[in-house]
């Protein structure tokens, strides 16, 4: 064997025996050290400064056995209109129940007076927040105290203080939330208390909130709601085939709504093909209504059954301006709801020139005196329209104006409509309508 061969041979066996190589190392490494996790501690462990207390009280010694005592408290607690929540979020709850009865046995929750009637567009506000400083007895103060005071009480305590409730749902808009409240406190079986502050509620001109209350009445109270305290939202709850006499009766109370007495002719109607002797009877007393929109739409659903006796006419000879604007008013309120394919009726209530309109703009930022009226607020466009050419203009807002007129002068929230007449031809026409726009009142 050759020495090439023999060395070859020798590697082999070398390499066979002594396995795979490692890698040299000069010295001995050290392992790895396992991490260490840090614990993650809950915020609600964390150790907190304790927040200073408002109220100094040994509520231990705290006794409460009459208003007096809880008055008493009262003065101490001496809530205002900055701290008030905080303060009563620290009372114990053995002291809750006498003070929210002694703040509401003392009434004096009207936050937001009266405001007075002005010749412009009134604003919309809401109820004032307190003032900071504002103390005990501030009746915006007392008006958060008492939305507080009626969740701490039971059904007992409601109804002894039967008496201070109504005084609270009296309290006219834009209050509304504590009105709200006292309703919704009143227990789920206690119709004739719900009925009753629901009726001193809506008489107090609170019909949003109490339209939104009457759902949880019985059918009973529903009907009483109806036909005795007049709450035009327990009607729409109610059904025309399941209540119908008590819908009758809706179509021909002047005291309910015109909007709910609409709906019941419109229901009432619609029950059958032909139009029943009740129904009939009904709608043509309803013609007559105080109600424009009532008896503009009972006309015409007479006029549906061609009965055409209703339909809005002229005054005959010798009318008054208080029988024109009588008829003008019914007009307004049978054409606002005329199909596109009608013609207007307005033509026949003005003379063969036709009828001179006036509009008047107000620009609350206006400079100059472009019209020479003597106001740089307003500008006069004079307009004769000819009778081809005729129909009520802003009719929607002049439906609203004619539920607040005086004389030939009717005003709604944003205009004022002015009517003129002349007789010709012995007959009372309508020659003139002026309309202008009302200037915002002042914000309060």
């Amino acid at each position: 064997m050759g020495l090439i061969t023999v060395r070859a041979l020798a590697v082999m066996l070398l390499v066979a025996c002594s396995g795979s190589p490692k890698p040299a190392t000069t010295s001995a490494e050290a392992p790895e050290p396992t991490p260490v996790l840090e614990k993650k501690h809950d915020l609600g462990e964390l150790e907190r400064p304790e927040t200073p207390k408002l109220l100094a009280i040994d509520w231990s010694a705290v006794k409460l056995a009459t208003t007096a005592d809880a008055l008493a408290l009262w003065a101490r607690i001496a809530p205002t209109g900055l701290d008030w929540e905080d303060k009563l979020g620290e009372l114990p709850d053995h002291v809750e129940r006498p003070l929210a009865l002694a703040l509401l046995e003392g009434g004096n929750f009207t936050c937001m007076p009266a405001q007075p009637k002005q010749d412009c567009v009134p604003q919309p506000f809401d109820v004032k927040d307190p003032a900071h400083a504002a103390g005990f007895t501030d009746p915006c103060l007392r008006r958060l105290l008492a939305m507080w005071a009626i969740d701490k009480l039971d059904d007992a305590d409601l109804s002894k203080l039967r008496d201070q409730l109504r005084a609270i749902v009296s309290i006219p808009p834009p209050e509304s939330e504590l009105v709200a409240t006292v309703l919704i406190a009143i227990p789920e079986d206690d119709h004739a208390t719900r009925l009753d502050l629901l009726a001193t509620a809506w008489r107090a001109g609170q019909h949003d909130v109490v339209d939104g209350g009457v759902g949880k009445l019985d059918e009973a109270h529903l009907i009483e709601a109806v036909t005795k305290h007049h709450i035009d939202g327990a009607l729409e709850i109610l059904s025309a085939e399941g209540h119908r006499t008590t819908y009758l009766f809706a179509v021909t109370d002047e005291l309910l709504g015109g909007s709910a007495r609409t709906r019941a002719m419109f229901d009432l109607v619609a029950l059958a093909d032909k139009l029943a002797p009740d129904v009939k009877t009904a709608l043509v007393k309803a013609a007559a209504s105080k109600d424009c929109t009532v008896a503009a739409t009972a006309a015409r659903l007479l006029a549906q059954f061609e009965d055409l006796r209703f339909v809005p006419r002229v005054p005959r000879a010798r009318g008054t301006p208080a029988t024109m604007m009588r008829a003008l008013c019914v007009l307004a309120s049978y054409e606002q709801q005329q199909r596109a394919d009608e013609a207007s009726l307005l033509p026949g209530y003005v003379p063969k020139q036709g009828l001179e309109r006036i509009t008047v703009t107000y620009d609350a930022l206006g400079e100059t005196d472009d019209d020479g009226d003597g106001d740089p607020h307003t500008q006069h466009e004079i307009t004769l329209v000819a009778k081809d050419q005729l129909v009520l203009p802003e009719i929607d807002d002049l439906v609203k104006a004619f539920g607040n007129c005086t004389g030939t002068t009717c005003k709604s929230a944003d205009r004022e409509f002015r009517f003129s007449f002349r007789s010709i031809g012995g007959r009372l026409l309508l020659t003139r309508l002026e309309m202008a726009e009302r200037p915002p009142c002042p914000k309060p």
